[in-house]
């Protein structure tokens, strides 16, 4: 009997032995993460992950958005890509209309590398904003633009797509998600709220490519001549912009701009007369000619093999800035045709994509890539327009357009 009480006590001891290594496991376990997570946040913190480039202009505009629904006069949005950032001048749209005895006060949500859908949710947190507060847009311009709607351009978002999607999607869409696909809806979470919107995809694809960085395909390359009068000029310009707004605070999304850049009747001659000698040295056939190929590589941009999730999420955000819009345009911006020349096949292409987009929504698609008013010389790149030439032109355009109805 003694030997049988000596075993069960050897038994517990042994058992309570094997719980507190179990305990020391987990606990070491779990601070070891949570000094791993502790360092990503501040590596991120460091590097500016969250104020810097999309997640930072996204973050900022919506924050101005509370700002924006206050506005004493009638709003005005233009909503798009990165071409909108750089064609629509809200500033200059505003001082027009005013010429003209009409009072409002335009904003660009114009956001590079934000396919529609991102931008579907994104357009969902404005409105969102602006129906809690009762308010309407006088005039919504959203952009189509028919290459950030390929195939090609949704594959390449893939790396970035659950960061982005927690960024911008609320709470109840990601419940959503997990009551489809839990696991999905898990890893959602532990990014918006453990990772501070960066997902580890995210995180090795950027560190990869500084460990790895893609070869760059220069195809074509300007002579030693032209690359140094480039360089020298982007100093220069540098140095005048730091003369011309000495106390500019560095931002991704300005409100005082209207989410846009500078205008001419702030700059001085001598920094205006620079961006001049700039684009000569800048829009050469050899950058024009690599900006081509590498927009097919990454957009698709001459064939436009579309993909229909993404049409069907820009219909969404047709719909979804309907519910607060007065007046609605959807545009497709102008087209740097001397440089990227669509298939027919492309054109028929688009030509379908536009009839199922007008057939959903109600709204007849105005297309401007080939008016008049602007020209070739007017492009900093092959889809881009540039600043002070472009982007004033085709203001001018957007306010003999719809003048009439603001």
């Amino acid at each position: 009997m003694n030997l049988s009480i000596s075993n069960s006590n050897q038994t517990d001891t042994e058992s309570m032995t094997s719980r507190k290594i179990y305990a020391k496991t987990i606990m070491t376990t779990g601070l070891c993460m949570a000094a791993a997570m502790l360092i990503i946040h501040l590596i991120l913190l460091s590097m500016g992950a969250q104020s810097q480039g999309v997640p930072g202009r996204v973050n900022e505009s919506r924050d101005a958005l509370q700002q924006i629904v206050r506005e004493p006069e009638d709003v005005v949005m233009f909503f798009g890509s990165s071409m909108t950032r750089a064609g629509f001048s809200p500033r200059k749209f505003d001082a027009d209309l005013q010429k003209m005895g009409k009072q409002v006060t335009s904003f660009n949500f114009g956001f590079g590398g934000l396919n529609p859908y991102f931008q579907d949710f994104f357009s969902r947190r404005i409105v969102e904003e602006f129906e809690e507060s009762d308010r309407r847009l006088k005039l919504t311009m959203i952009e189509f633009n028919p290459f950030q709607t390929t195939t090609t351009r949704w594959n390449r978002a893939r790396p970035v797509l659950d960061a982005f999607l927690t960024l911008l999607a609320s709470d109840k869409e990601l419940f959503e998600i997990a009551r489809q696909d839990i696991t999905r809806g898990v890893r959602l979470f532990n990014i918006k709220y453990v990772r501070a919107n960066i997902s580890a995809e995210m995180i090795t694809t950027f560190f990869g490519r500084e460990i790895f960085p893609p070869q760059r395909r220069q195809q074509f390359r300007d002579d030693e001549e032209t690359i140094a009068e480039r360089r020298r000029l982007g100093r220069l310009l540098n140095e005048q912009f730091d003369k011309d707004y000495p106390n500019y605070v560095d931002s991704e999304w300005s409100y005082e701009w209207r989410g846009a850049g500078t205008i001419p009747e702030e700059r001085s001659a001598e920094t205006l007369a620079l961006f001049d000698e700039f684009y000569a040295v800048s829009q050469t056939d050899a950058r024009m000619k690599n900006d081509r190929l590498s927009r097919i590589r990454s957009a698709d941009i001459e064939e436009l093999n579309f993909e229909p999730l993404l049409v069907e999420h820009f219909i969404n955000i047709v719909k979804n800035f309907q519910r607060v819009s007065d007046n609605l345009e959807v545009i497709m911006l102008p087209k740097n045709s001397k440089w990227i020349k669509t298939s027919p096949e492309a054109e028929e292409r688009l030509a379908r994509v536009i009839a199922q987009i007008e057939a959903a929504t109600g709204v007849t698609i105005k297309n401007h890539q080939s008016i008049p008013e602007i020209t070739s010389d007017m492009y900093r790149d092959t889809t881009h327009l540039s600043r002070y030439r472009g982007d004033i032109a085709y203001t001018d355009f957007l306010v003999s357009q719809y003048s009439n109805i603001l």
